[in-house]
């Protein structure tokens, strides 16, 4: 199969643990508030439901987007497993190619323990990545390439794993095709030598509000915009939860609220928004439209529990979706 679209970065088995017997304090440092999610010390919590869901950014985008008709590949190293079993069987159910994925006895699939709390949106994870960061750069064949027309990176922060990234990134630019980086806290935190680097090359970039303030070491949004747009990034999206999205093409900025109704689990929520921006962008639909696109992805993401259900089976459903909804839009000139 040739893939129009490549995705690496994390496929990982998410455990989601619903906590109530668990404390929340907050810690006051001059301006800034830290919110901390504690366990008492040497006791045993009771848990109230527990939920094995197969996720990882990349594997969540290219399930997405295979899901709206778009050809698409996973390439990554997953562990022989149970953990495994249940992330390949969820993304050759939804049309992703397996292909080209690497199964080891040297360590296990990356895993994710998620503790959802009574407190809204509180999700704290603790991520082990393992098989995910054995990727290396010769793992990423040329003529996989050929066809290429977006590939799609998230988090790996070892050195092999942000070359082999590197590699399938120039491969894609020297095959006409469009790339796509939803960096994550951990690399951007862990390696940000590696994290600027591969941003810097990367025509599209999504992420979060906190993602964006620690990579551009601003606190205002519309700094923080051309922070991304001087580094030559073609658009820049940056979600902020409730408060919506700001996405610019350096021409213009387009401010959109979300759509109402009520949000289950925001778990790859932003997954979600950029494999609507990389669908529009394919489309070559306006920043409006790819705007509305993206905020639909996420906020149906979100209405069921898990990372990708909910989400359309056709990009037909998809435009339905936006054409009989409504989401507040402010588009304004970029100075």
């Amino acid at each position: 199969m040739n893939s129009e679209l490549i995705t690496i970065g994390s496929c990982t088995l998410d455990c989601m643990l619903q906590v109530k017997d668990i404390l929340r304090f907050e810690l006051f440092d001059k301006e800034i508030v830290k919110k901390y999610t504690a366990i008492e010390y040497s006791r045993k919590l009771n848990v109230d439901g527990v939920r094995f869901v197969p996720g990882g950014s990349a594997a969540n985008i290219a399930s997405n987007c295979a899901m709206l008709g778009l050809k698409s590949a996973y390439l990554g190293v997953l562990g022989n497993d149970f953990s495994a079993s249940i992330c390949l069987d969820d993304m050759k159910k939804r049309g992703v190619d397996l292909s080209n994925i690497i199964q080891t006895d040297d360590d296990c699939t990356a895993f994710s323990v998620i503790l959802k709390t009574e407190w809204g949106k509180d999700r704290s994870i603790l991520a082990y990545k393992g098989a995910n960061n054995m990727l290396k750069p010769e793992d990423v064949k040329d003529d996989l390439f050929q066809n290429i027309k977006a590939f799609a990176w998230t988090s790996l922060t070892t050195e092999s794993g942000c070359r082999a990234i590197e590699k399938a990134l120039t491969l894609t630019l020297e095959n006409g095709g469009k790339v796509f980086a939803a960096p994550s806290m951990s690399i951007i935190k862990n390696n940000p030598k590696w994290a600027k680097i591969l941003i810097s090359n990367s025509n599209v970039v999504s992420l979060n509000k906190e993602e964006a303030q620690e990579f551009t070491n601003e606190t205002n949004i519309i700094h923080m915009i051309h922070k991304f747009l001087d580094l030559g990034i073609k658009v820049i999206s940056i979600t902020d939860g409730s408060n919506g999205s700001i996405i610019s093409d350096g021409k213009h900025i387009v401010n959109s609220s979300i759509y109402e109704g009520p949000v289950e689990d925001t778990t790859g929520a932003g997954d979600a928004f950029l494999s609507g921006l990389l669908i529009s962008q394919l489309n070559e639909f306006s920043l409006e439209k790819a705007s509305k696109m993206a905020t639909a992805m996420s906020y149906l993401e979100s209405k069921e529990v898990g990372v990708r259900e909910g989400l359309p089976n056709s990009l037909r459903e998809l435009e339905d979706f936006i054409d009989n909804n409504e989401i507040k839009q402010k588009v304004s000139q970029i100075i």
